[in-house]
């Protein structure tokens, strides 16, 4: 297996030279959870570019066009509900996945609808790629949350 990719550089898959290649940019400041996170992402098909925090993934988002943005919600500097805020004023098309440890209520509550859909942790990583496609081909506000069992 190789070597885990630094934070903010950009890895493509076997598959990038594909029409269909979708561009993600994943912020999150757990270098565990970014390496798993992106090697999953680019074994299934995606080019994934990585950043450390909101603020990082912002200059990174301003520089570059991205298909879907996945962030963390709890990151220092810029937390992912801010850098959602900012992703969706800058392109309103662009969705946006959260990722949270949070429990569904406390997400709906501060939920600014910048957030197109919402992966709680612990995730396997057949919820990741669920979200992702469903995310990605419905296109902009999907507003689902996953494994959360409706009211």
């Amino acid at each position: 297996m190789e070597k885990p990719k630094k934070a903010a550089k950009t890895t493509q898959s076997a598959t990038a030279g594909a029409a269909t290649l979708k561009r993600i940019l994943f912020a999150d400041d757990n270098k565990s959870i970014r390496d798993i996170v992106s090697e999953c992402l680019e074994f299934i098909g995606y080019e994934v570019s990585l950043a450390i925090n909101g603020i990082e993934a912002l200059a990174i988002f301003l520089e570059t066009s991205f298909d879907l943005v996945l962030t963390d919600l709890e990151m220092p500097v810029m937390d992912g509900l801010s850098l959602a805020g900012r992703i969706k004023e800058k392109s309103p098309g662009t969705p946006v996945i959260l990722l949270t440890g949070a429990d569904s209520e406390t997400v709906l509550k501060m939920d600014s609808g910048a957030v197109d859909s919402v992966i709680l942790k612990p995730f396997s990583l057949e919820d990741l790629q669920g979200a992702v496609q469903r995310t990605l081909v419905s296109g902009r506000f999907n507003r689902t949350t996953h494994r959360v069992k409706p009211s």
